[in-house]
């Protein structure tokens, strides 16, 4: 977590968003308890890469995402590429 990331508004707004959602998994509504769970969620749920690489001249930095692929691809990938094995 970077400190003074967000200031206490942000907070309050990110918090009353997913207060529901808290409820229901047993998290008390204070606004620490709520902010820790929305923290959690977040660290649970993002997922980066970082690559560099010093090859060539030039040394770059790129970001690709990444998304969940639904299962019917990945099957169709699967059975693409080990239909003979």
């Amino acid at each position: 977590m970077v400190p003074a990331l967000f200031d206490e508004e942000e907070k309050k707004n990110m918090s009353d968003k997913i207060k529901d959602e808290a409820k229901k998994s047993g998290v008390q509504e204070t606004k620490e308890d709520l902010w820790n769970y929305f923290v959690e969620k977040t660290r649970n749920n993002l997922h980066i890469v970082l690559a560099m690489s010093p090859a060539g001249n030039i040394s770059s930095t790129s970001i690709d995402w990444f998304f969940n692929w639904p299962k019917e691809a990945l099957t169709s990938v699967a059975e693409f590429y080990l239909k003979d094995v």
